[in-house]
């Protein structure tokens, strides 16, 4: 049950205790009682996550309870819990929760091996080279060169003594901005595969593999050919009609469904030679990254980089198209992947399908938004045609209702690519917002679409009571036909059409763009370490007064800023 690992959860952000992840994992837990003999339950992951004891406890309040069994250092859970408490300083969650005394619900199996010494092992093993060095370069100090890094990396597991080797102890130890989110993801990936492996080794312990949105990754495993490929069994259980079956039965009973030939004939057709060898066989490598919601911005994409071709990952459900560009003389792979629908859920799963299929260090998201305007300040007025390059993505319908009417947003605005960041610093500009070169690409693409900038609808803008609103005099807009804001994006499974929410959302949380996918990419790419990066062409202004006219010129605007900034990157990069 790795799934239910703390860290390995914080690693894939917030979408991982998302309503749908809880449900993947319940799932999982089902599957694991219909198909295991005997379930391994880490203590740690049932005491110090409370997600974790809330799925669980049905389970093991049951009567299939005696195939879980805890397993954890010392004879019992008092020992292991006692021994837990020296490894995490006071005032710690961790801490806190090995100070109470705890409820054993099932047996207790004792380890052989241990975790620390395990990952201590293999963190010596596994120096910062090459990939690792190049990936936290930016985040290091300016004096810190790779033989300093890996000096100080050799002697993390000494100074750490008996401490817990989790990120909040080891990033300290090293000279990386530990504030920086990727950062964090890139420690909590290594030491949570080291943390794995430890335990399947030691119980020769089959996994889940390739699922949705509480994998990824492939998990080191103690019996690859045992492994259990989740998303092949759930979409086979889907086409024949058992998954709701499966999802409704008593606990009691799932064990039942097991010798049912409907299902014994779907775990034949869904399982093969084990998932973790071929997951990590499929990865292939990808220069670029573009995840698009919509048809008009694939092909937008398509005209500005060069027309794709149909490419199909084995395991894999989604199907790409593969581009190849020439920039400063060097030939780069360009993957682009179109959603099957809109929505940050399906962003979310197509990005980790992604991951799993690819292995890139830069992802966008690509299209087409609402804007916020703001005409009372010109400077940071949104109009139809402009650009808004994501500094932060804000889940805005990610609230909390009472009875009273009060809403409260519990999303917390996640910065994105530092990379980014600083490109669009080296090219704001008081003239025109922006370096105007990125227009080219726009003007080139707009001429193959055979479009006109001139003979476009009229920007109309309303109050949310419906009456017309005056644009603000702008003297750059003379100089250049769209402005580019960086800025916050929001970001729902609701597609906003309310002048009032959009009005709020740009004076309470400075919301300059919304639209439905960027918080998906965002926790699958952090999940993988990957740079991720939204741009957002403005088509509308969140109201119910829209002309799909804006559509492709917002798509072609997009796809033109991308174009732009990944070119400035790969410019900078190392010869």
């Amino acid at each position: 049950m790795h799934f239910f690992d703390i860290h390995f959860l914080e690693e894939r952000g917030t979408f991982a205790f998302s309503e749908k992840a809880v449900a993947e994992m319940d799932l999982a837990v089902r599957f694991a009682v219909m198909l295991g003999s005997r379930i391994f339950l880490p203590a740690a992951s049932y005491y110090e996550n409370a997600l974790a004891a809330k799925i669980l406890r049905p389970f093991l309040d049951s009567e299939v309870s005696d195939l879980f069994t805890f397993v954890g250092g010392g004879s019992s859970l008092d020992e292991f819990r006692l021994g837990k408490i020296e490894q995490y300083r006071q005032g710690s969650a961790q801490y806190d929760a090995y100070s109470r005394e705890t409820e054993q619900l099932i047996g207790w199996t004792k380890r052989q091996r241990s975790a620390t010494k395990d990952i201590a092992r293999s963190w010596l093993d596994t120096p910062p080279h090459d990939d690792a060095y190049d990936f936290l370069r930016p985040h290091l100090g300016s004096e810190t060169t790779s033989a300093h890094l890996e000096r100080l990396w050799q002697e993390v597991p000494e100074k750490l003594g008996r401490e817990a080797f989790i990120v909040e102890h080891v990033i300290p130890m090293l000279p990386v901005d530990g504030r920086n989110l990727a950062v964090k993801n890139f420690f909590h990936g290594r030491i949570n595969a080291f943390y794995f492996e430890s335990y399947t080794k030691d119980f020769s312990a089959a996994v889940f593999q390739n699922m949705n949105l509480s994998g990824g990754i492939s998990i080191p495993s103690g019996a690859p050919s045992d492994d259990i490929d989740f998303l092949a069994l759930l979409k086979m259980s889907r086409t024949s009609g058992l998954l709701q079956r499966i999802r409704d039965c008593d606990i009691s009973r799932l064990e039942s469904i097991t010798f049912d030939p409907a299902f014994q004939e779907v775990f034949a057709m869904s399982q093969t030679d084990g998932a973790a060898e071929r997951i990590i066989k499929d990865a292939e490598v990808c220069d670029l990254a573009i995840l698009t919601a919509l048809p008009k911005e694939r092909e937008a994409v398509e005209v500005v980089f060069g027309k794709g071709k149909t490419l199909e990952v084995d395991g894999d459900p989604q199907l790409y198209k593969e581009i190849f560009v020439q920039i400063a003389g060097k030939r780069k792979r360009v993957i682009l992947a179109v959603l099957p629908t809109m929505g940050n859920a399906r962003a979310g799963v197509t990005a980790a399908n992604f991951f799993r299929s690819f292995k890139t260090k830069h992802a966008f998201m690509v299209g087409i938004a609402g804007g916020a305007p703001l005409p009372g300040t010109p400077l940071e007025h949104v109009r139809l045609g402009d650009v808004v390059i994501g500094q932060s993505v804000f889940e805005w319908d990610h609230v909390k209702r009472t009875a009273g009417g009060e809403v409260t947003y519990r999303d917390s605005d996640q910065r994105l690519s530092q990379k980014i960041f600083q490109l669009v610093a080296n090219f704001k500009s008081e003239k025109t917002s922006f370096d105007s070169d990125w227009l080219a690409f726009r003007e080139r693409a707009l001429t193959e679409f055979g479009l006109d900038l001139s003979n476009l609808p009229p920007d109309i803008l309303h109050a949310a009571d419906d009456s017309l609103l005056q644009h603000p005099d702008d003297a750059r807009r003379k100089l250049v036909p769209s402005i580019v804001h960086f800025g916050k994006i929001g970001s729902g499974d609701t597609l906003l059409k309310d002048p009032v929410i959009r009005d709020e959302l740009r004076e309470k949380h400075g919301v300059l763009a919304v639209e439905m996918e960027s918080v998906g990419l965002r926790d699958a790419g952090w999940a993988h370490g990957a740079e991720v990066a939204v741009v957002r062409g403005i088509v509308d202004y969140c109201d119910a007064h829209k002309d799909d006219r804006w559509h492709m010129i917002g798509a072609l605007s997009a796809a033109a800023m991308t174009r732009f900034l990944y070119e400035k990157i790969v410019e900078a990069e190392p010869r």
